[in-house]
């Protein structure tokens, strides 16, 4: 299969009729929201970082804007990088890591964005697949799996660019940021999002959270992740709010830090709400804080009511993925209690909401029918935050757009909420996420829930492995005290999965080998299971 119709393409664009790219309200880029932010408030607070040892720094919109441009200039004059080619970022949760990103996209050109703490390898495949001739680091970052990794110079010792001196205006279609995916299910591949991806994204998540200038926004989630970027850095930009970004989650420091800023939403994933529901003790929220918004990883309706008992909040869950420039889905802020009782708190499986503003969401039986209320089916989304492809790489690129619909891999169903009048979506499994043994089909999704549920399990995940008679078995890891011993493990499952699936293996680990925003890490799983017994 090579390239995707031109058909397909532009249906998978598509929101509502409306051809992408349109820009919401006119802006092409989030470059606009900070031209603008800069002149209406540039004195007030775009981002603060917290430190461990409790001192913060502060970054106006008006510096973020004069030191981006700054170093812009630098990344053209100095560094001397051909025009429009992509940069690699290792970007930490920092103002320098911040500054660089929006210096290069200010300077015209994409960026690759790198986990600080990914192999040579993958740094090698990644900055190869792009032809990337250099990757900028700031000054809490020692990189040298790269030959030409450069710091970037403290913009407050740069010089201001000369008068003509003019960076271009990007396009909505033009590449922004180039993100690996995680390889969870398969070979990690290169997401391309543009300018008016990042934008379709934001005023999304602006609409959809109530976002807007004075409010207070507090992330911990890693800036080279889709989430920290898009969630954290580009919405509260557009929305002229005031990001709070920590280094990282303390369950010690977290409540002191909603204590100190007074977050009207804060971002986390399910194992920040496990942490800090069990070391919540005496203490109140903001009295205008709203909601903690979460993604990346399922939540459980156990962590759900335990931060809604504990800590009295509500816990808003989203879906999305890197393609889908991360926010496809997220519930209501304005949910009534009884629905987000009902679709999150006692439901088996909590809901991951509707859709968002500016994409489309469904769900599709095996024989590529729209799905009815309640049968399974793959979703798939088309909108203005579907990614423009997968860079270098048609064959996967007209494979995920076939139909003209983005095609995530993931199962699940809808929910027609009469009360609401709102179609909900759940998410019920991953579609290669499946291990076939003797001829039955298990859900390692559905198994790993079950085992979650069992009293003392802190942590578990299933894998396929080969077997040479069987051809697959199920193997598990498991993150649990002794006392939750392998017979009460297997006498659990039994209730909830026939005799030929029961896992073969249960190995006990300290930990679930998981991304920094709680995926689990599949191929890291497999290779850790495959091994044989010591």
């Amino acid at each position: 299969m090579g390239d995707p119709t031109a058909t397909d393409r532009d249906l998978v664009h598509r929101y509502r009729e409306t051809p992408f790219p349109t820009g919401a309200g006119g802006v092409r880029s989030v470059l606009d929201h900070l031209d603008r932010h800069a002149r209406e408030r540039g004195r007030e607070p775009y981002l603060t970082t917290p430190a461990a040892d409790g001192t913060e720094r502060t970054l106006t919109y008006a510096e973020l804007d004069h030191y981006s441009r700054r170093t812009a200039h630098w990344l053209d004059t100095v560094l001397g990088l051909p025009a429009g080619g992509p940069v690699g970022l290792t970007p930490v949760n920092d103002v320098p890591s911040v500054i660089a990103l929006f210096a290069v996209l200010r300077s015209g050109r994409p960026a690759l964005v790198l986990n600080p703490a990914d192999p040579a390898a993958r740094v090698t495949e990644q900055t190869a697949a792009l032809a990337v001739e250099a990757i900028v680091t700031g000054p809490a970052t020692a990189d040298d799996r790269f030959p030409r990794t450069v710091r970037a110079p403290d913009p407050e010792r740069l010089p201001d660019p000369p008068p003509g001196w003019s960076p271009p205006s990007p396009r909505p279609e033009a590449d922004m940021l180039y993100f690996g995916t995680s390889g969870s299910t398969a070979a990690s591949k290169l997401v391309a999002q543009t300018h008016g991806n990042a934008v379709a994204n934001a005023d999304a998540m602006v609409r959809h959270h109530g976002l807007r200038p004075g409010d207070t926004f507090l992330g911990c989630l890693p800036v080279h992740h889709v989430n920290g970027v898009h969630l954290t850095l580009m919405a509260t930009l557009a929305a002229g709010a005031h990001a709070v970004l920590a280094p990282g989650f303390d369950p010690f420091r977290y409540p002191e830090l909603l204590t100190l800023h007074r977050p009207r939403v804060a971002s986390v994933v399910p194992s920040i709400l496990d942490a800090l529901s069990a070391v919540w003790r005496r203490r109140t929220l903001p009295a205008d804080f709203s909601h903690f918004v979460t993604a990346a990883a399922p939540l459980s309706a156990e962590t759900a009511r335990a931060v809604h008992t504990r800590i009295g909040a509500r816990v808003l869950q989203g879906y999305g993925l890197t393609e889908t420039t991360n926010f496809s889905t997220t519930m209501p802020r304005d949910i009534g209690d009884d629905a987000y009782r009902r679709l999150l708190l006692d439901a088996d499986i909590p809901t991951v909401g509707v859709a968002v503003p500016g994409n489309e969401v469904a769900v599709f039986a095996p024989e590529g029918r729209r799905a009815r209320p309640g049968e399974p089916g793959e979703i798939r989304m088309r909108g203005h935050n579907v990614m423009s492809r997968y860079a270098g790489n048609a064959e996967a690129t007209a494979e995920a757009f076939a139909g003209g619909w983005f095609h995530s891999q993931d199962l699940g169903h809808e929910v027609l909420d009469e009360k609401t009048g709102h179609t909900y979506f759940v998410i019920t499994g991953r579609s290669k996420n499946i291990a076939k043994v003797r001829g039955e089909a298990v859900s390692l999704e559905e198994m790993e829930r079950a085992l979650r549920r069992l009293p003392g399990v802190l942590d578990a995940a299933c894998a396929a492995v080969p077997d040479p008679l069987l051809g697959e078995v199920v193997a598990v890891a498991l993150n649990a005290p002794d006392a939750v011993g392998d017979d009460a493990v297997r006498t659990h499952l039994q209730a909830h999965f026939a005799e030929a699936v029961q896992p073969h293996r249960i190995l006990r680990v300290p930990e679930v080998p998981r991304t920094a925003t709680g995926k689990i890490l599949r191929p890291a799983l497999r290779d850790l299971l495959a091994q044989p017994p010591r």
